[in-house]
C-alpha cells in the first residue's frame, strides 16, 4: 500500500524588515563624558577640603548635570524609531 503525498506549492510571503542601523553615541560625546563627571567630582571634592561652599556646589551641579544627561543619552539610545 503505497501514500501519496500531495505537496502543494505555496508561496510563503515573507517580509523582512530592514534594520535601521543601530544609533550610537559619536566618540567626542564619549569622551566629553568620560572627562565631565570626574572633572566635577574633583571640583567638589577640592571645594569641600577647602570649605569654599561655591566650588563644592559647582563641582556637585556639574556631576550630576553630566550623569543625568548620559541617562537621557542612554535611554535615547535604547528606543526603537
Amino acid at each position: 500500500m503505497s501514500i501519496q503525498h500531495d505537496i502543494q506549492n505555496t508561496n510563503i510571503d515573507v517580509r523582512v524588515r530592514e534594520s535601521k542601523p543601530a544609533k550610537t553615541g559619536s566618540l567626542p560625546e564619549v569622551i566629553a563624558i568620560c572627562l565631565a563627571w570626574p572633572l566635577g567630582l574633583v571640583r567638589f571634592v577640592q571645594g569641600m577640603m577647602a570649605e569654599q561652599s561655591v566650588a563644592a556646589l559647582e563641582g556637585l551641579i556639574v556631576f550630576f548635570i553630566v550623569y543625568l544627561y548620559t541617562l537621557v543619552r542612554l535611554y535615547q539610545l535604547r528606543r526603537p524609531d
